[in-house]
This record gives structure tokens, C-alpha cells and sequence, in this order.
């Protein structure tokens, strides 16, 4: 009646696969049919670069990373002359903040904190990494590039992203939904000088998240789950309630703007690139979107429900994280056990 949790846990399964330290490939059925599969916890990536038509060439062939693996926290973000990608990666020492020369530089790390940091962005000058980490002063931190100095905190909170305006009066930040409900992400901001607290820029009842700015920092695109599922809209910036205007139809997530502004790709229902074109102007205008490519799988095994987590370069080419598939855990053989419900009876005695 209590609801206690009481006695000692009783390891039913082992050697099962879990993606992102979150999800197991494990399904169990009313009648008792288990279907599960064996290995690995964590994966294997390497990065690529990715054509307009979805031709795939790695950036560094001899480079191979785990991404973050706490809550599929997953990011990364080039430089703003596209020539050093900052990234969230898992090591030995925890989930940290790295910077990688491209294409086949060193690798150097940024953040050493023994708590999670993740989702990196560069500061308008490239001087700086700022990233969201879940330290017990959580919040969102920077950091110079090259590792040297100390990392200092921007702005404290529950924010799990946050992005400089290209001129750096705003700092835009989402907040999570720590309860999980709809409705607990939303967009703030803080205008260093200007405010001591964030204040609201999207605030409604539904969840506002994946904040993309304009390279001019007028146009604010996002990702809200308004219409009942989630879909790409635009707003004015900073003055957002002066209009908005959906983009995507049938489903729209990760937002992320060409460098120069005049299109915004986004990723469908159907895991397809997306392009709309953007005109500048006083009103919001778009174009029908268009497909560029369908994103292969494994380019997919990243979070793209909150959150953008690949760039794109000052060329064209999108950088994504590939994952590897050397002949682990994917090629494992199904597992199908019947009657499990019987075998967790007497495992348990009762």
C-alpha cells in the first residue's frame, strides 16, 4: 500500500544490447514472448562528410570515437570557418567536450569535469566552446577552444542546449522537461549587460526546442510539437511574436541553416534530408521544401527528437556521425525466449 520498494534486485537477463546507455533491444509480449539481442553497450563512429545528393566520404579515416553516452546526449558543431568540429564524446574519463582539427588533426580535449558535458557550440569568434553539462552547479559553460584556461559558467540551470547570436547579445537557451511532461521545453534567453535572469523568447504549453538562428540573426527556426506532432516553424528574432510560419508538413525535425541563410534543411517522417529556401525580407517567406536525399541508418543511430545534432560547412557538405558496424551487436542473432514469464517465477519464488 506504501509503494516501498523492498528485498534485493533479481538479475533476470544479461549481455543484453543497449544503445546509448538508454535503450535496450530487448520486447516482451503480453503472452510472454521475450525477443532480445546480445552485445555491446556502447557504439562505434567514425564522422563523414555528406553531399547535397547523399554521397558519403569520411572526414578522417583513421578516426573512430564513442559519442556522449549518457541519455543519447548526442552533438557536435564546426567552428565558424569550418575548419575544427567541436563534439561531445564517452572515454574512459566520462562524457566530456573535444575539439578535432580537420580533416586528420589532433584531437584535443576541452572540458575535464567528471560530469557529463554535452551538445557543444562555438562563440561567434571561434575563441570559445559553450556546451550544457549536469555538474551539481548545472548549467551552461564555456570554455576556450584549445583547452587552456578554465571553464566558467554562463548561465546556471536545467538547460540541455544553448547558442550565441551571431553578433553575441543573445544567449538562447532550452530548458528540459525534467518530469518528462509535454510542454516542459521552452526557449529562453539572456542578453549579457542587459538581463541578471533568462528571460521567455518561446514559452507555450507545447515543447519548443532545437534552436537554429539565422546566420544573420534575424530568423529563428525551431522544432514545436503544436500541431499534435512535431513540425519546423520560423519566427522573427528577436521580436518572435511579430509572425511565424510552418515549414516542414507531415513531420519536421533538426532544424540547421545553410551558411548564408537562404535555406533551412530539416529531417522528415520519413528520415529524408529536407531543403526550403528562405527569402529575405520583412514578411517570413518560404518555399516548398524539396528532398535532397534519404539519410541512411546508420547516419541515423544519433538524438534528432530535441535536439540538431549535426552542421554543416561553409561548402555545403553536412558532417555526420556514421555508426560502424564491424560485426558486433547488429549482426548478433535474434534471441526469442518462450514463456519468460514462467522463468521470472522462479527466478523471483512466487
Amino acid at each position: 500500500k506504501r509503494l516501498d520498494v523492498r528485498g534485493t534486485p533479481i538479475p533476470l537477463l544479461d549481455s543484453v544490447s543497449v544503445r546509448s546507455a538508454l535503450a535496450p533491444s530487448l520486447s516482451l509480449s503480453r503472452s510472454g514472448t521475450l525477443v532480445m539481442r546480445t552485445g555491446g553497450a556502447i557504439s562505434n563512429y567514425d564522422m563523414v562528410w555528406v553531399n547535397r545528393d547523399g554521397r558519403v566520404a569520411p572526414t578522417d579515416p583513421a578516426w573512430r570515437f564513442q559519442l556522449t553516452a549518457t541519455a543519447s546526449n548526442h552533438g557536435w558543431a564546426l567552428s565558424p570557418d569550418g575548419g575544427r568540429l567541436a563534439i561531445g564524446l564517452n572515454t574512459e574519463q566520462g562524457d566530456d567536450i573535444w575539439v578535432k582539427r580537420l580533416p586528420d588533426g589532433p584531437l584535443s580535449r576541452v572540458s575535464y569535469d567528471p560530469a557529463t558535458d554535452y551538445r557543444p557550440r562555438w562563440s561567434p569568434d571561434g575563441q570559445y566552446v559553450i556546451y550544457a553539462s549536469d555538474r551539481d552547479s548545472a548549467g551552461l559553460y564555456q570554455r576556450r577552444a584549445d583547452g587552456t584556461g578554465q571553464d566558467s559558467l554562463l548561465v546556471g540551470g536545467s538547460f540541455q542546449e544553448g547558442t550565441w547570436s551571431p553578433d553575441g547579445t543573445w544567449l538562447l537557451l532550452r530548458g528540459g522537461a525534467g518530469s518528462g511532461a509535454p510542454g516542459g521545453r521552452d526557449i529562453t534567453g539572456v542578453r549579457p549587460g542587459i538581463d541578471s535572469v533568462p528571460v521567455p523568447v518561446l514559452a507555450t504549453m507545447f515543447d519548443e526546442d532545437a534552436i537554429a538562428l539565422s546566420p544573420n540573426g534575424r530568423v529563428l527556426a525551431y522544432q514545436s510539437d503544436e500541431t499534435g506532432r512535431t513540425e519546423v516553424f520560423i519566427r522573427p528574432f528577436p521580436n518572435v511574436d511579430a509572425g511565424k510560419r510552418q515549414v516542414s508538413n507531415g513531420g519536421g525535425v533538426a532544424p540547421l541553416w545553410s551558411r548564408d541563410g537562404a535555406e533551412l534543411f530539416y529531417l522528415n517522417d520519413e528520415q529524408e534530408m529536407m531543403v526550403a529556401s528562405i527569402t529575405p525580407g520583412a514578411t517570413l517567406t518560404t518555399g516548398e521544401p524539396q528532398t535532397l536525399f534519404p539519410v541512411a541508418s546508420e547516419l541515423l543511430d544519433v538524438e534528432t527528437i530535441f535536439y540538431t545534432p549535426w552542421d554543416i560547412s561553409p561548402d555545403g557538405r553536412f558532417i555526420m556521425a556514421r555508426r560502424v558496424r564491424p560485426g558486433g551487436e547488429d549482426q548478433a542473432p535474434l534471441i526469442v525466449v518462450e514463456n519468460f514469464f514462467e522463468e521470472v517465477k522462479m527466478k523471483v519464488g512466487r
